[in-house]
């Protein structure tokens, strides 16, 4: 079954590809396999649960970078966008436990505040 984006899903990924490209382009990184195509599959997924993926491509060459890797591809973008949603998705899960404990009986109120209470 082939993937089917919106125009604005479509458009996104021609971005990030020219977004990718320019970047790398900038610090002196190789761009492989960077094309809109190469994108639609990151994109289609990962639209909507990874806020500013501009902005994450950003990151993720960064990260390329500092681990000495020479290159940038489309897939290793697709495999930190997933990271990135799974860290949200852990954060998002303290949070909720995080005002439960806070809003809950006197127990739940005083756990709240230790987890909160500096470590010597």
């Amino acid at each position: 079954m082939p993937i089917e984006l919106t125009p604005v899903q479509q458009d996104l990924a021609l971005r990030l590809s020219e977004h990718a490209k320019d970047a790398c382009r900038l610090v002196g990184l190789r761009c492989q396999k960077c094309e809109p195509h190469h994108f639609y599959l990151t994109v289609y997924r990962y639209y909507g649960r990874v806020p500013g993926m501009m902005g994450e491509v950003d990151r993720c060459i960064d990260w390329c970078m500092s681990k000495g890797k020479l290159m940038f591809t489309a897939q290793r973008f697709g495999k930190w966008c997933a990271k990135q949603a799974k860290w949200d998705r852990e954060k998002q899960i303290t949070k909720a436990e995080m005002d439960k404990l806070q809003s809950g009986t006197i127990y739940q109120q005083t756990e709240y505040r230790r987890r909160l209470a500096p470590h010597p």
